[in-house]
């Protein structure tokens, strides 16, 4: 929200610093158009930058949260499977099975 509410606001100044361009006779003035632009280029650029820096940490967070969530499953899985093993194992020592390997 804030990435397209200062690129609205950096269109806003381009638009503006371009009619008082066209409009403009004193290159006073010229100076203080390029200067604005200059300003609002700086600022989509910085704008860029913050949001590319976001994404990558949003990635980031992402791509770690993915692999705990693998690993916690993965670690259950084999809880539960040793528990079903064991709990096999044990019915079968109730009832003097010959084997009792699951």
């Amino acid at each position: 929200m804030a990435i397209k509410r200062t690129l609205l606001n950096t269109a806003l100044v381009l638009v503006t610093a371009a009619t008082l361009a066209a409009c403009g006779q004193d290159s006073e003035d010229n100076n203080k158009v390029e200067d604005a632009m200059s300003s609002a280029g700086d600022a989509v650029e910085q704008t860029m930058d913050n949001a590319s820096e976001a994404l990558d940490n949003a990635g980031n967070a992402v791509e770690d949260t993915m692999t705990d969530t693998g690993n916690a499953m993965e670690d259950t899985m084999t809880d539960t499977g040793n528990a079903i093993e064991d709990t096999c194992e044990d019915v079968k020592e109730g009832v003097d099975a010959a084997n009792t390997n699951c």
